[in-house]
């Protein structure tokens, strides 16, 4: 017996052990059991007893059996703990495997995609499109469709409706991928990283694809950086052939906005790809949905393929409309009705039914409207004035109008010039900004910066928004209507994005020359390399100021927008080059961007020939 619970010392430091053994550990508990019964009996008589017991019982025989059981249950102890050990050996390779794999798939690079912010429809609203959508991904196609292709134009809830779609299929284990572009991130929304992206979500959640995957990507490292036919090829069309025996049932990939990734002559080999013959003969259970406004380019590539289902987008329903109406003005009410005295039910049922009406069908109408009532004074009054004309439509570029409206008078001024130079940065950005970097790069002071600040916060029915957090607009079609010199070239608010493009680029050179110094990470030696760092990209972020980090990955990309020769510009060009040149090359290489230097250098020889002819003494 000692011997058999000899495992306990063993199990002590693994107790998630015990459960595992439970079917070998019962039997031992239970004869243990019987054996403390018969010693308790055994040893309950006097010494005369037990040996005149002994003469005149079996409880030798008693003894043997006992002790044969115990030897036995211990054998299957042993067995049980031998399988487990197997077990947890083939558990352990095959998490180190996965790990091995995931190491190989981070050389893909692939663009952040994060949709914690992304709506979701409300519970009963676009209910017979979600169902079409997904009854037509989970079977089939008769016609060997392999994409599903929703078009329309903009604020009809196209992405909304995706993210839900991509959600329902994420809850059951169906979801291969989803990826979704926003004007407000173009490298994230690069076209040149569609495909590697696509591969490395695809990967990520299924084994046998990531095997495949991996192994491609073993046999070349630089399959994320080559041609996107290529990448096509290796990352999509073999992996997906050679997992596709392994997979049963049907796995979603989701893209979304695809008229926001990138611009028509960017997009145009991922157009060419996703009209190819090849994509059509992606393995069956691959099944894609795509979202896209009905831009030229887009149609032109998908309308007439074989393998594309062509969707409209429809209007939303009036039931549609009016749920999620109702459901803001609940929201506003929880927000507003002690500063604003709102009583519950603010809203009547007429009122709800105007803005029904004027919607029309407009989930984007609907969605400013309600914003708007998040943010102007007196909610009820604006809403009834809003209400007293009896057009029978009030256009979203109105709405952008009273939107604006309800920050300034735009009657000019250094305010209504500081709302235009913030406005005109948002529009022209590469990525979202803080109100900081913002302020940075537009070279605020103090109290100019408090407007700004006022600003966002009074537009945030057209600009998301927060303290701290980065500005971008909740809408492409806002932007295209600060540009659109047929909507408001007449309006304080016009954005000439040429100007705003020349601006930035000052801006970014400014704060490169002003704020980049020695030893930029402040780290304590220059002798380890990045990738040893702990924690490198963290201490970056902490490190750097966001103005400065931005103008130092896009000022090469301002500058090519800009008017070649432009003589603002020489001047900064060669105090930049003379004095800040090797700093700027420090961030770069922190940030893992040094590839943008060449990009960079080479912007500068096309739009400044006279300060590179400065700098190297050219005769030109």
């Amino acid at each position: 017996m000692a011997a058999l619970y000899s495992f306990v010392d063993d199990l002590g430091d693994l107790p998630g052990k015990i459960k595992q053994l439970e079917h070998a550990i019962v039997p031992i508990l239970a004869q243990t059991t019987e054996c403390a019964l018969f010693f308790r009996e055994y040893t309950g008589h006097g010494f005369v007893r037990r040996f005149l017991d002994q003469a005149t019982s079996n409880h030798s025989q008693t003894i043997d059996n006992l002790s044969v059981t115990l030897t036995k249950l211990r054998e299957g102890l042993n067995s049980g703990v031998q399988l487990h050990t197997a077990f947890m050996s083939s558990y352990t390779r095959d998490g180190v495997d996965k790990l091995v794999k995931s190491d190989i798939l981070k050389v893909l690079e692939p663009a952040r995609m994060n949709a914690a912010e992304r709506p979701m429809c409300l519970p009963g609203t676009m209910q017979d499109r979600q169902n079409e959508i997904i009854d037509w991904l989970m079977n089939p196609s008769d016609q060997n469709q392999n994409v599903l292709w929703l078009r329309g134009a903009a604020g009809l809830g196209k992405s909304t409706l995706a993210t839900t779609v991509a959600e329902h299929f994420a809850v059951h284990q169906r979801q291969g991928a989803f990826l979704f572009f926003d004007r407000n991130e173009p490298i994230e929304s690069s076209p040149s990283r569609v495909i590697s992206t696509l591969a490395h979500q695809l990967a990520e959640h299924n084994e046998a694809v990531r095997t495949a995957v991996s192994d491609a990507i073993k046999q070349d490292s630089r399959l994320a950086r080559a041609p996107l036919s290529t990448q096509f090829t290796s990352l999509l069309c073999e992996p997906l052939h050679a997992a596709s025996t392994h997979i049963a049932g049907p796995i979603i990939i989701v893209i979304d906005a695809l008229d926001e990734c990138g611009d028509t002559k960017s997009r145009q080999l991922l157009l060419n790809l996703l009209s190819s013959p090849d994509f059509a003969k992606l393995p069956s259970q691959f099944r894609f949905l795509i979202t896209s406004r009905s831009e030229p380019d887009i149609e032109g590539a998908l309308y007439d393929c074989k393998h594309v289902k062509a969707v409209d987008s429809s209007k939303a329903s009036e039931n549609d409309i009016m749920l999620y109406i109702k459901h803001k003005i609940e929201e506003v009410f929880r927000v507003r009705h002690r500063r604003e005295e709102l009583n519950v039910g603010w809203l009547g049922e007429k009122e709800i039914q105007r803005l029904v009406q004027y919607a029309d069908g407009f989930f984007i109408w609907a969605a400013t409207v309600m914003g708007l009532l998040f943010t102007v004074k007196a909610p009820v009054k604006w809403l009834t004035d809003f209400l007293l004309h009896d057009r029978q439509v009030v256009s979203l570029h109105e709405l952008y109008e009273k939107a604006l409206l309800s920050v300034d008078d735009w009657k000019g001024g250094e305010t209504t010039d500081i709302y235009r130079r913030i406005l005109g940065l948002i529009v022209v950005s590469q990525v979202p900004l803080t109100d900081v970097a913002i302020g940075d790069l537009l070279g605020l002071d103090q109290e100019s910066r408090q407007i700004c600040r006022t600003a966002l916060r009074s537009l945030s029915s057209v600009i998301q928004w927060s303290e701290g957090q980065s500005a971008r607009t909740l809408h492409k079609s806002f932007p295209d209507y600060l540009t659109d010199q047929n909507a408001c070239s007449s309006k304080p608010w016009f954005i000439d994005a040429k100007e705003h493009e020349h601006a930035l680029t000052l801006g970014c050179l400014r704060v490169m020359n002003d704020g980049l110094h020695f030893n930029m990470g402040h780290l304590n030696t220059s002798h380890i390399a990045n990738a040893d760092i702990p924690d490198l990209s963290a201490h970056v972020q902490a490190i750097i100021p966001q103005g400065i980090s931005y103008a130092c990955q896009f000022w090469g990309h301002h500058l090519c927008q800009t008017v070649p020769g432009e003589p603002s510009i020489h001047g900064l060009i060669l105090h930049f080059f003379e004095l800040k040149f090797l700093y700027w090359l420090e961030v770069l290489s922190l940030l893992g961007e040094v590839s943008l230097a060449s990009r960079t250098l080479v912007s500068v020889v096309k739009q400044c020939p006279v300060a590179v002819s400065t700098m190297f003494h050219i005769d030109s």
